[in-house]
């Protein structure tokens, strides 16, 4: 398949690495002759010089024959239109953009983007993302990602591994004796630089990430079955008033989350501004480096503090100072990717990269085809795939012990009737009809395509 991807940004350089190693045919597109010579010496991938938008760059990079453009430059406007030249003078079958700006995302002007206006297939919004990634983890305290599957059904949930964890250093095959009622499975766990399918006989170390596919229904057991029994946050604190932290308190104060809620923003028109716009939450003025403003916001009496301004080093000492003030827990939005190995260590709970989101929700997009859901871990080293077992798959009316799943591949749940959720035990049975929901590598991806009896399409 061709690609081309506007953007040699963070971005659109992961992106390609990923779709090279599905043997696809990349051209980047850049501005920036110096960030394509930088990718031309680690990927094998074409690149031109120019802005996207322009039809006869978008010519010269093959346009003609591709299938798919993905733009994700640093201009809303460029990506808009670069997918409009895609689709009017190249009739591109599948677009991409990513859109920053939340005044295009105005639901008054949904019909913008339309095969007849601006024709894009899929708007990325980071900051959106973002925020929606938040409000999860506020639901389930302790849990570093929590994803839906199975028409909110089946969850799967992220929890790292800490020294006060009850399950540590204990085997699966005997945490799953001891709880066996609870419907949980152990899907995979990421041990250092190390992605382990976790067999019977493995056991759960310190400083484990490890993923659960779990019933909904048992979510708050499954969490304290981890030693997280926390209560959702009464107070918390988001600081930064860009568009991810306007975008997450008008989330929780529309969801009913019952928190008390305050907003610190350094620039003083900005947050007269929100003031305005928010409803029930307290705009504080002020710089969140200031010990005398995390008073004035209470952050001693707080069970979380969000840090989510555009400055990945304010983001960082703030949630430092939160800590060290007395706050419980503290979520840091860390652009540089480099950010999450360190920060850990020094006591900051969960570290969120817009960069990682982003790559992962379009990678899940553009492999979807007649899967019902993909969501990509680690930046696409691993993926969670959820699929009908249709009548001609080689996995129906077999038993799960009579399986012969791929290494790299493992059945975390199967939802019968879409109502109810079953974990993988050996005898049962997969029927014609049921949900699957499996994690594979990366690199596994087409032997999954076979035993599901589907095609990753990508338009």
């Amino acid at each position: 398949m061709k690609v081309i991807i506007c953007g040699a940004g963070g971005v659109g350089t992961t992106l390609a690495q990923h779709l090279l190693k599905e043997k696809n045919d990349i051209t980047i597109i850049d501005q920036s002759e110096e960030n394509l010579r930088e990718i031309k010496e680690h990927l094998d991938v074409n690149t031109y010089v120019g802005f996207g938008s322009q039809p006869g760059i978008l010519d010269k990079a093959g346009a003609k024959n591709a299938e798919m453009l993905i733009a994700v430059t640093q201009s809303d406007e460029v990506n808009m239109i670069a997918c409009e030249v895609a689709n009017s003078q190249f009739n591109i079958p599948l677009k991409v953009a990513r859109i920053r700006d939340q005044h295009y995302l105005d639901p008054n002007y949904k019909s913008l983007f339309s095969k007849n206006q601006i024709s894009v297939d899929l708007i990325i919004s980071p900051e959106t993302e973002v925020a929606e990634a938040i409000r999860r983890r506020l639901i389930a305290p302790g849990a570093f990602e929590i994803i839906p599957f199975g028409d909110k059904k089946i969850v799967l949930l992220g929890i790292k591994i800490e020294k006060n964890t009850p399950q540590i250093n204990k085997q699966i095959s005997k945490i799953q004796e001891d709880f066996n009622d609870l419907k949980m499975s152990f899907l995979v766990i990421f041990r250092k630089e190390k992605i382990i399918i976790p067999n019977k006989n493995e056991k759960i170390k310190l400083d484990d990430s490890v993923y659960i596919i779990a019933d909904t229904k048992h979510l708050h057991k499954v969490m304290g079955f981890f030693g997280h029994q926390e209560a959702k946050a009464n107070s918390i604190i988001i600081v930064g008033g860009g568009n991810i932290g306007v975008s997450l308190a008008k989330r929780l104060e529309e969801s009913k989350f019952g928190a008390n809620i305050k907003l610190i923003e350094l620039k003083k028109e900005r947050a007269e501004n929100i003031s305005v716009e928010l409803n029930d939450t307290l705009v504080i003025n002020g710089s969140s480096l200031d010990l005398e403003i995390l008073k004035e916001a209470k952050v001693s009496e707080a069970e979380t503090i969000i840090s989510v301004t555009n400055q990945d080093e304010v983001n960082i000492l703030t949630s430092l100072l939160a800590k060290k003030q007395g706050c419980k827990k503290a979520i840091s939005l860390a652009n540089d990717t480099t950010y999450r190995t360190i920060l850990e260590p020094l006591g900051i709970d969960d570290v969120l990269s817009p960069q990682a989101i982003t790559v992962s929700r379009i990678l899940s997009f553009i492999r979807k085809g007649s899967i019902r859901q993909v969501y990509s871990l680690r930046e696409g080293e691993g993926e969670v795939i959820e699929a009908d077992a249709v009548e001609d798959s080689s996995i129906v009316n077999k038993k799960i012990s009579e399986l012969k799943l791929p290494n790299g591949v493992k059945i975390g749940a199967v939802l019968k009737n879409n109502e109810e959720v079953f974990m993988p035990k050996p005898n049962l049975k997969i029927n014609n009809g049921d949900r699957i929901v499996l994690f594979s590598l990366s690199k596994m991806i087409k032997k999954v395509e076979n035993l599901l009896s589907v095609r990753f399409r990508y338009y």
